[in-house]
């Protein structure tokens, strides 16, 4: 099967984070699946009012999703952060996705390729990740300090992770989201 990301975006880390997907579409090339599926991601700013869509073309056999992320929103994540909430976004809408259209691949062969794709995402911390074992492990009363040191993450981060679970909404860009900037925009 083929398995494609595509970005429109500048501006947040999702450009960084597409070349963390490239061994996911290598190996997606080796699994068995009726369809190939091929995601756009759009990083816009909310005022576009872009919505998230889905199709499938039945003349090259192929599922596409476009996804529809709000730049004000990543702006104020980590790349740790925008990496999970990515993750978790990708995988929920691509099993909402194959499972209308059952005609095209049965029930079985939908959770294997859901199966395979989490399995990798796990591996790579695209779910369950770092920040996620951070926010368990600040949950548990765990000290920063001994949080940065097990997790292997920077202590600011770590703080900025405990600001955020309790309440604190920035208005700034992270940091992270400022050096991707610099880089060229990632545009289709």
């Amino acid at each position: 099967m083929k398995l494609t990301f595509l970005l429109d975006t500048c501006g947040t880390c999702v450009g960084q984070l597409k070349g963390e997907l490239v061994p996911l579409e290598e190996i997606a090339k080796t699994w068995n699946f009726p369809y190939d599926i091929s995601f756009v991601l759009r990083v816009l700013p909310e005022s576009y009012g872009r919505k998230t869509f889905r199709r499938f073309d039945s003349g090259d056999h192929t599922l596409y999703l476009d996804i529809s992320i709000i730049y004000e929103q990543y702006q104020r994540m980590s790349k740790n952060e925008q990496r999970e909430a990515l993750g978790i976004y990708l995988y929920h809408y691509l099993s909402e996705s194959v499972a209308k259209y059952k005609k095209h691949a049965d029930k079985e062969t939908q959770n294997q390729l859901l199966a395979q794709v989490k399995n990798w995402m796990l591996q790579n911390n695209w779910l369950n990740g770092k920040i996620n074992k951070a926010r368990e492990l600040l949950a548990e009363n765990a000290g920063l300090y001994e949080v940065s040191k097990q997790l292997q993450m920077p202590l600011d981060e770590i703080e900025y992770i405990l600001l955020r679970m309790n309440d604190f909404e920035p208005t700034d860009a992270h940091p992270d989201n400022i050096i991707a900037e610099k880089a060229p925009p990632y545009r289709l």
